[in-house]
């Protein structure tokens, strides 16, 4: 009986540490963030804590983003996946991303979907040329730790505000040109929400930025339709 009980703690406690990462694989609590909100800078350090109770496991399919990702929930539910893992934070930013992305790339998911960048273009300071760089280098960084992993880096989604319609345009422009270089693939989620002036249909939002759930409806149909082959 000792022993079956000896095997029992032993199994209990392989199981606890299997499931925990080490901290240093996310950021600090005391990380700044150049253009997070005041808000973000509350709300970031929410989420890592999070994410450190619910850590990624290897092969896991990862949804990284900010706001538009998070508020997708469960994507896995969505999709009809199994093992997916929702990563997005509200008001993160490209350099948010990057400074998160040790759990990501220990973990070295089966699969990646980012979406990132809008909430840079929306600063008057940012450029696309450093908001699409942002983007490459995530890229970059994952694949070299992890070239195994399908990385799908979707296009920045259309607003109803016009002023950063072109930051949008020219950001999307950037990725474009370099998609398809063994680095990422790129999905033309821009495409399914922008109406003829490039701007958010209305109808797949309630506040121009934001997707309502016929929104979130239209995007899980997509990727379903592009990538099958990743529910197996």
């Amino acid at each position: 009986m000792k022993f079956f009980l000896a095997l029992i703690f032993i199994s209990f406690s392989f199981c606890s540490t299997a499931q925990s990462l080490p901290d240093s694989l996310y950021p600090p609590d005391t990380l700044s963030i150049r253009y997070h909100s005041a808000w973000t800078k509350t709300h970031y350090p929410k989420k890592i804590k999070e994410f450190k109770n619910d850590p990624l496991a290897m092969g896991d399919i990862v949804f990284l983003g900010n706001s538009i990702t998070e508020q997708g929930g469960d994507w896995g539910k969505r999709l009809g996946w199994s093992r997916v893992k929702n990563r997005g934070i509200s008001g993160d930013v490209t350099e948010g991303v990057l400074k998160r992305l040790g759990e990501i790339m220990y973990a070295k998911p089966k699969a990646i979907f980012l979406l990132i960048g809008i909430n840079d273009l929306f600063n008057t300071a940012t450029t696309p040329q450093y908001v699409a760089g942002n983007i490459l280098a995530i890229a970059k960084n994952i694949r070299k730790a992890s070239p195994d992993t399908k990385l799908y880096v979707q296009t920045i989604l259309p607003t109803s505000t016009a002023s950063i319609k072109r930051k949008i345009q020219q950001t999307n422009a950037l990725l474009r040109k370099k998609a398809g270089r063994k680095t990422f693939t790129l999905l033309h989620t821009h495409a399914l929400f922008a109406d003829e002036a490039d701007v958010m249909k209305k109808e797949y939002t309630n506040d121009g930025l934001h997707l309502n759930e016929e929104g979130y409806t239209i995007w899980a149909d997509y990727l379903k339709k592009q990538l099958p082959h990743i529910a197996n």
